[in-house]
């Protein structure tokens, strides 16, 4: 059984409210909205799955800053909290209809609830102006209250060393947590921090609601490496009704503060469960009770020296728990995942250079015939997407289907023995040009792509333009990348970059565009095109050679390694 702790310190007189910050508090908490019809489908549809879509959506909900939201507006604008529910309530139904049209797999969506809620109600991505004027306040400043609420008492000393004299535990008192640390087998004094090495830890969690009652048992090791990369594996988890299920494994890097024994971790992009399995530090005021409560994850010490890993988190209104206590397991299992990035992007490179032969060591120009480019259109839903085909063609008749780089960069015998299934033949057939690659004789689709002078000399921007959307009835998303190389006749170029994700909310009663936009870093130098090859040194120094030609004698369009760019 958890027991809550005292109440916050006392706060000074109330500020005059703000209205563009409680105009801005109130779209964030309408759209949020969004997210409780969402828990709520997912308990229909995934009954079997309560405490995992609870702790999702309560997690979702922190992470958003909801509490913060509405226990501002409670207490400066009290009044539109009902509105802002009513008008969710009303666009229920139309809501849980497209969540029902959307889903393949309910249960699936439902156990990965914290996905569905970042597609669907990504405050940030949606509502970026309101999200950043009330940065302050959901990174847990609450609204201030009224005058005259009571002193909390200090809080008492006692002999558990300074991690439980020197930390508020709200909503569980310190008198609890040294017996939990203690059934881990530590031994009081306690204190946070101090080194941490490479290690596996044997991890368990417990989940409880609001009444203290235990809803789901976690139980995961947790390895952590020497290069900053962590691992959860063997995990389970035990939900108080339903049968139990295993954990996907989950990896990504972590950092650790030395002083504060704070311990963060940021997953990979399939690595959801992992910022919920390590709480994320952070506090905030409980709407029920008058009690602020606190989320951290850290490594202690215990008087024997033996570090022990402790976390505790509060969700939402009702201030439900986990708490979750780790013990040395050992030297971390296996490879860490940040070492095995690593040797994935040096096989890929392996794997890309195999064909490869030294600059200029390729072909020759009297040997190749031609490129032939071909571009097509097709449908994904709403979204139209190009494809572009490139196939080199050699005078002796052969044809190759797997052009990476420039061709007098092509180590042809290589390629041959290695990869023969990228080899075919071609021919004329009139005016038209056929293949044959391992079959019978077709048509070749393209034309005729228009090599570069001896050199060309560029001058004006061409920019490659991306967009994909995606979205349902309720809400929808698109991201769009956009490169522009800006080349100028004397032989230099700059390189910009950048990306952004444009997101649309319908709630009913209004309709809201909010966008999220990141660049790449500028980067300029020289450049050389010359036939089918453009070489590229920036100013670091590094050369990158490449494929490169025009789509026809009128240079609109300029084919660039593995994308085409059009002159502006």
């Amino acid at each position: 059984m958890l027991v809550a702790a005292g109440r916050v310190p006392a706060r000074t007189a109330a500020a005059p409210p703000d209205p563009e910050l409680i105009q801005a508090a109130a779209v964030l908490y309408g759209a949020a909205q969004v997210g409780g019809t969402i828990r709520d489908w997912c308990l229909k549809r995934a009954p079997g799955d309560h405490a995992v879509v609870e702790q999702g959506f309560a997690a979702w909900q922190v992470a958003s800053g909801v509490p913060q939201l509405e226990a501002y507006l409670k207490a400066a604008a009290p009044d539109l909290l009902p509105r802002l529910r009513a008008l969710a309530g009303e666009r229920r139904a139309q809501t849980e209809a497209a969540l029902d049209a959307g889903s393949a797999s309910p249960r699936d969506d439902c156990r990965a609830i914290r996905a569905q809620l970042g597609t669907y109600a990504n405050l940030a991505q949606l509502y970026p102006a309101e999200f950043a004027r009330t940065a302050t306040l959901r990174q847990g400043n609450p609204a201030p209250a009224q005058v005259g609420e009571p002193t909390a008492p200090a809080a008492p000393v006692g002999n558990g060393g300074p991690f439980i004299t020197g930390t508020n535990f709200s909503p569980f008192n310190r008198a609890f947590v040294l017996k939990v640390l203690g059934a881990a087998g530590g031994q009081a004094p306690f204190t946070a921090g101090g080194p941490l090495g490479p290690g596996a830890f044997r991890c368990v969690r417990e989940d409880t609601d609001e009444d203290s009652v235990t809803v789901a048992d976690y139980r995961y090791t947790l390895n952590l490496y020497g290069d900053g990369g962590v691992r959860v594996a063997q995990g389970s988890v035990r939900p108080r009704s339903g049968a139990a299920y295993d954990l996907k494994v989950q990896t990504g890097t972590y950092t650790y503060d030395r002083a504060s024994g704070t311990l963060k971790v940021k997953g990979d992009r399939d690595s959801d469960l992992l910022d919920d399995l390590i709480v994320q530090s952070g506090s905030y005021d409980s709407l029920i009770r008058k009690v602020t409560l606190f989320n951290f994850f850290r490594a202690i010490k215990d008087r024997g020296g033996r570090t022990l890993l402790y976390g505790q988190q509060a969700y939402g209104a009702q201030a439900d728990t986990t708490q979750t206590v780790c013990t040395p397991a050992g030297t971390p299992v296996g490879v860490s995942p940040v070492e095995e990035e690593r040797r994935a992007r040096a096989e890929e490179a392996r794997i890309f250079n195999l064909y490869r032969a030294a600059p200029g060591q390729g072909l020759k120009a009297a040997q190749i015939e031609g490129i032939v480019h071909g571009y097509a259109t097709r449908s994904d839903g709403i979204n139209v997407l190009g494809e572009e085909s490139v196939v080199l063609l050699l005078k002796d008749g052969r044809a190759y289907f797997n052009l990476r780089w420039t061709p007098t960069d092509l180590n042809v015998a290589a390629s041959v023995k290695g990869e023969p299934t990228m080899w075919g033949q071609w021919r004329r057939r009139g005016a038209a040009l056929e293949v044959k690659r391992g079959g019978s004789w077709a048509a070749l689709p393209g034309t005729l792509a228009v090599p570069g002078a001896s050199p060309e000399r560029l001058s004006g921007d061409y920019e490659f333009f991306s967009a994909y959307t995606s979205g349902t009835l309720m809400s929808g998303a698109t991201a769009t990348t956009r490169v522009t190389y800006s080349f100028r006749p004397d032989g230099t170029y700059t390189l910009r970059g950048g990306s952004a994700v444009y997101g649309n909310l319908n709630t009913g009663a209004t309709q809201t565009t909010g966008a999220a936009v990141g660049s790449d870093p500028t980067r300029s130098g020289t450049y050389r095109f010359d036939g089918y090859t453009m070489e590229l040194r920036d100013r670091a120094g590094t050369v990158t050679r490449t494929v490169a030609f025009f789509w026809d004698r009128s240079k609109t369009h300029l084919y660039l390694g593995d994308r085409s760019y059009t002159r502006q």
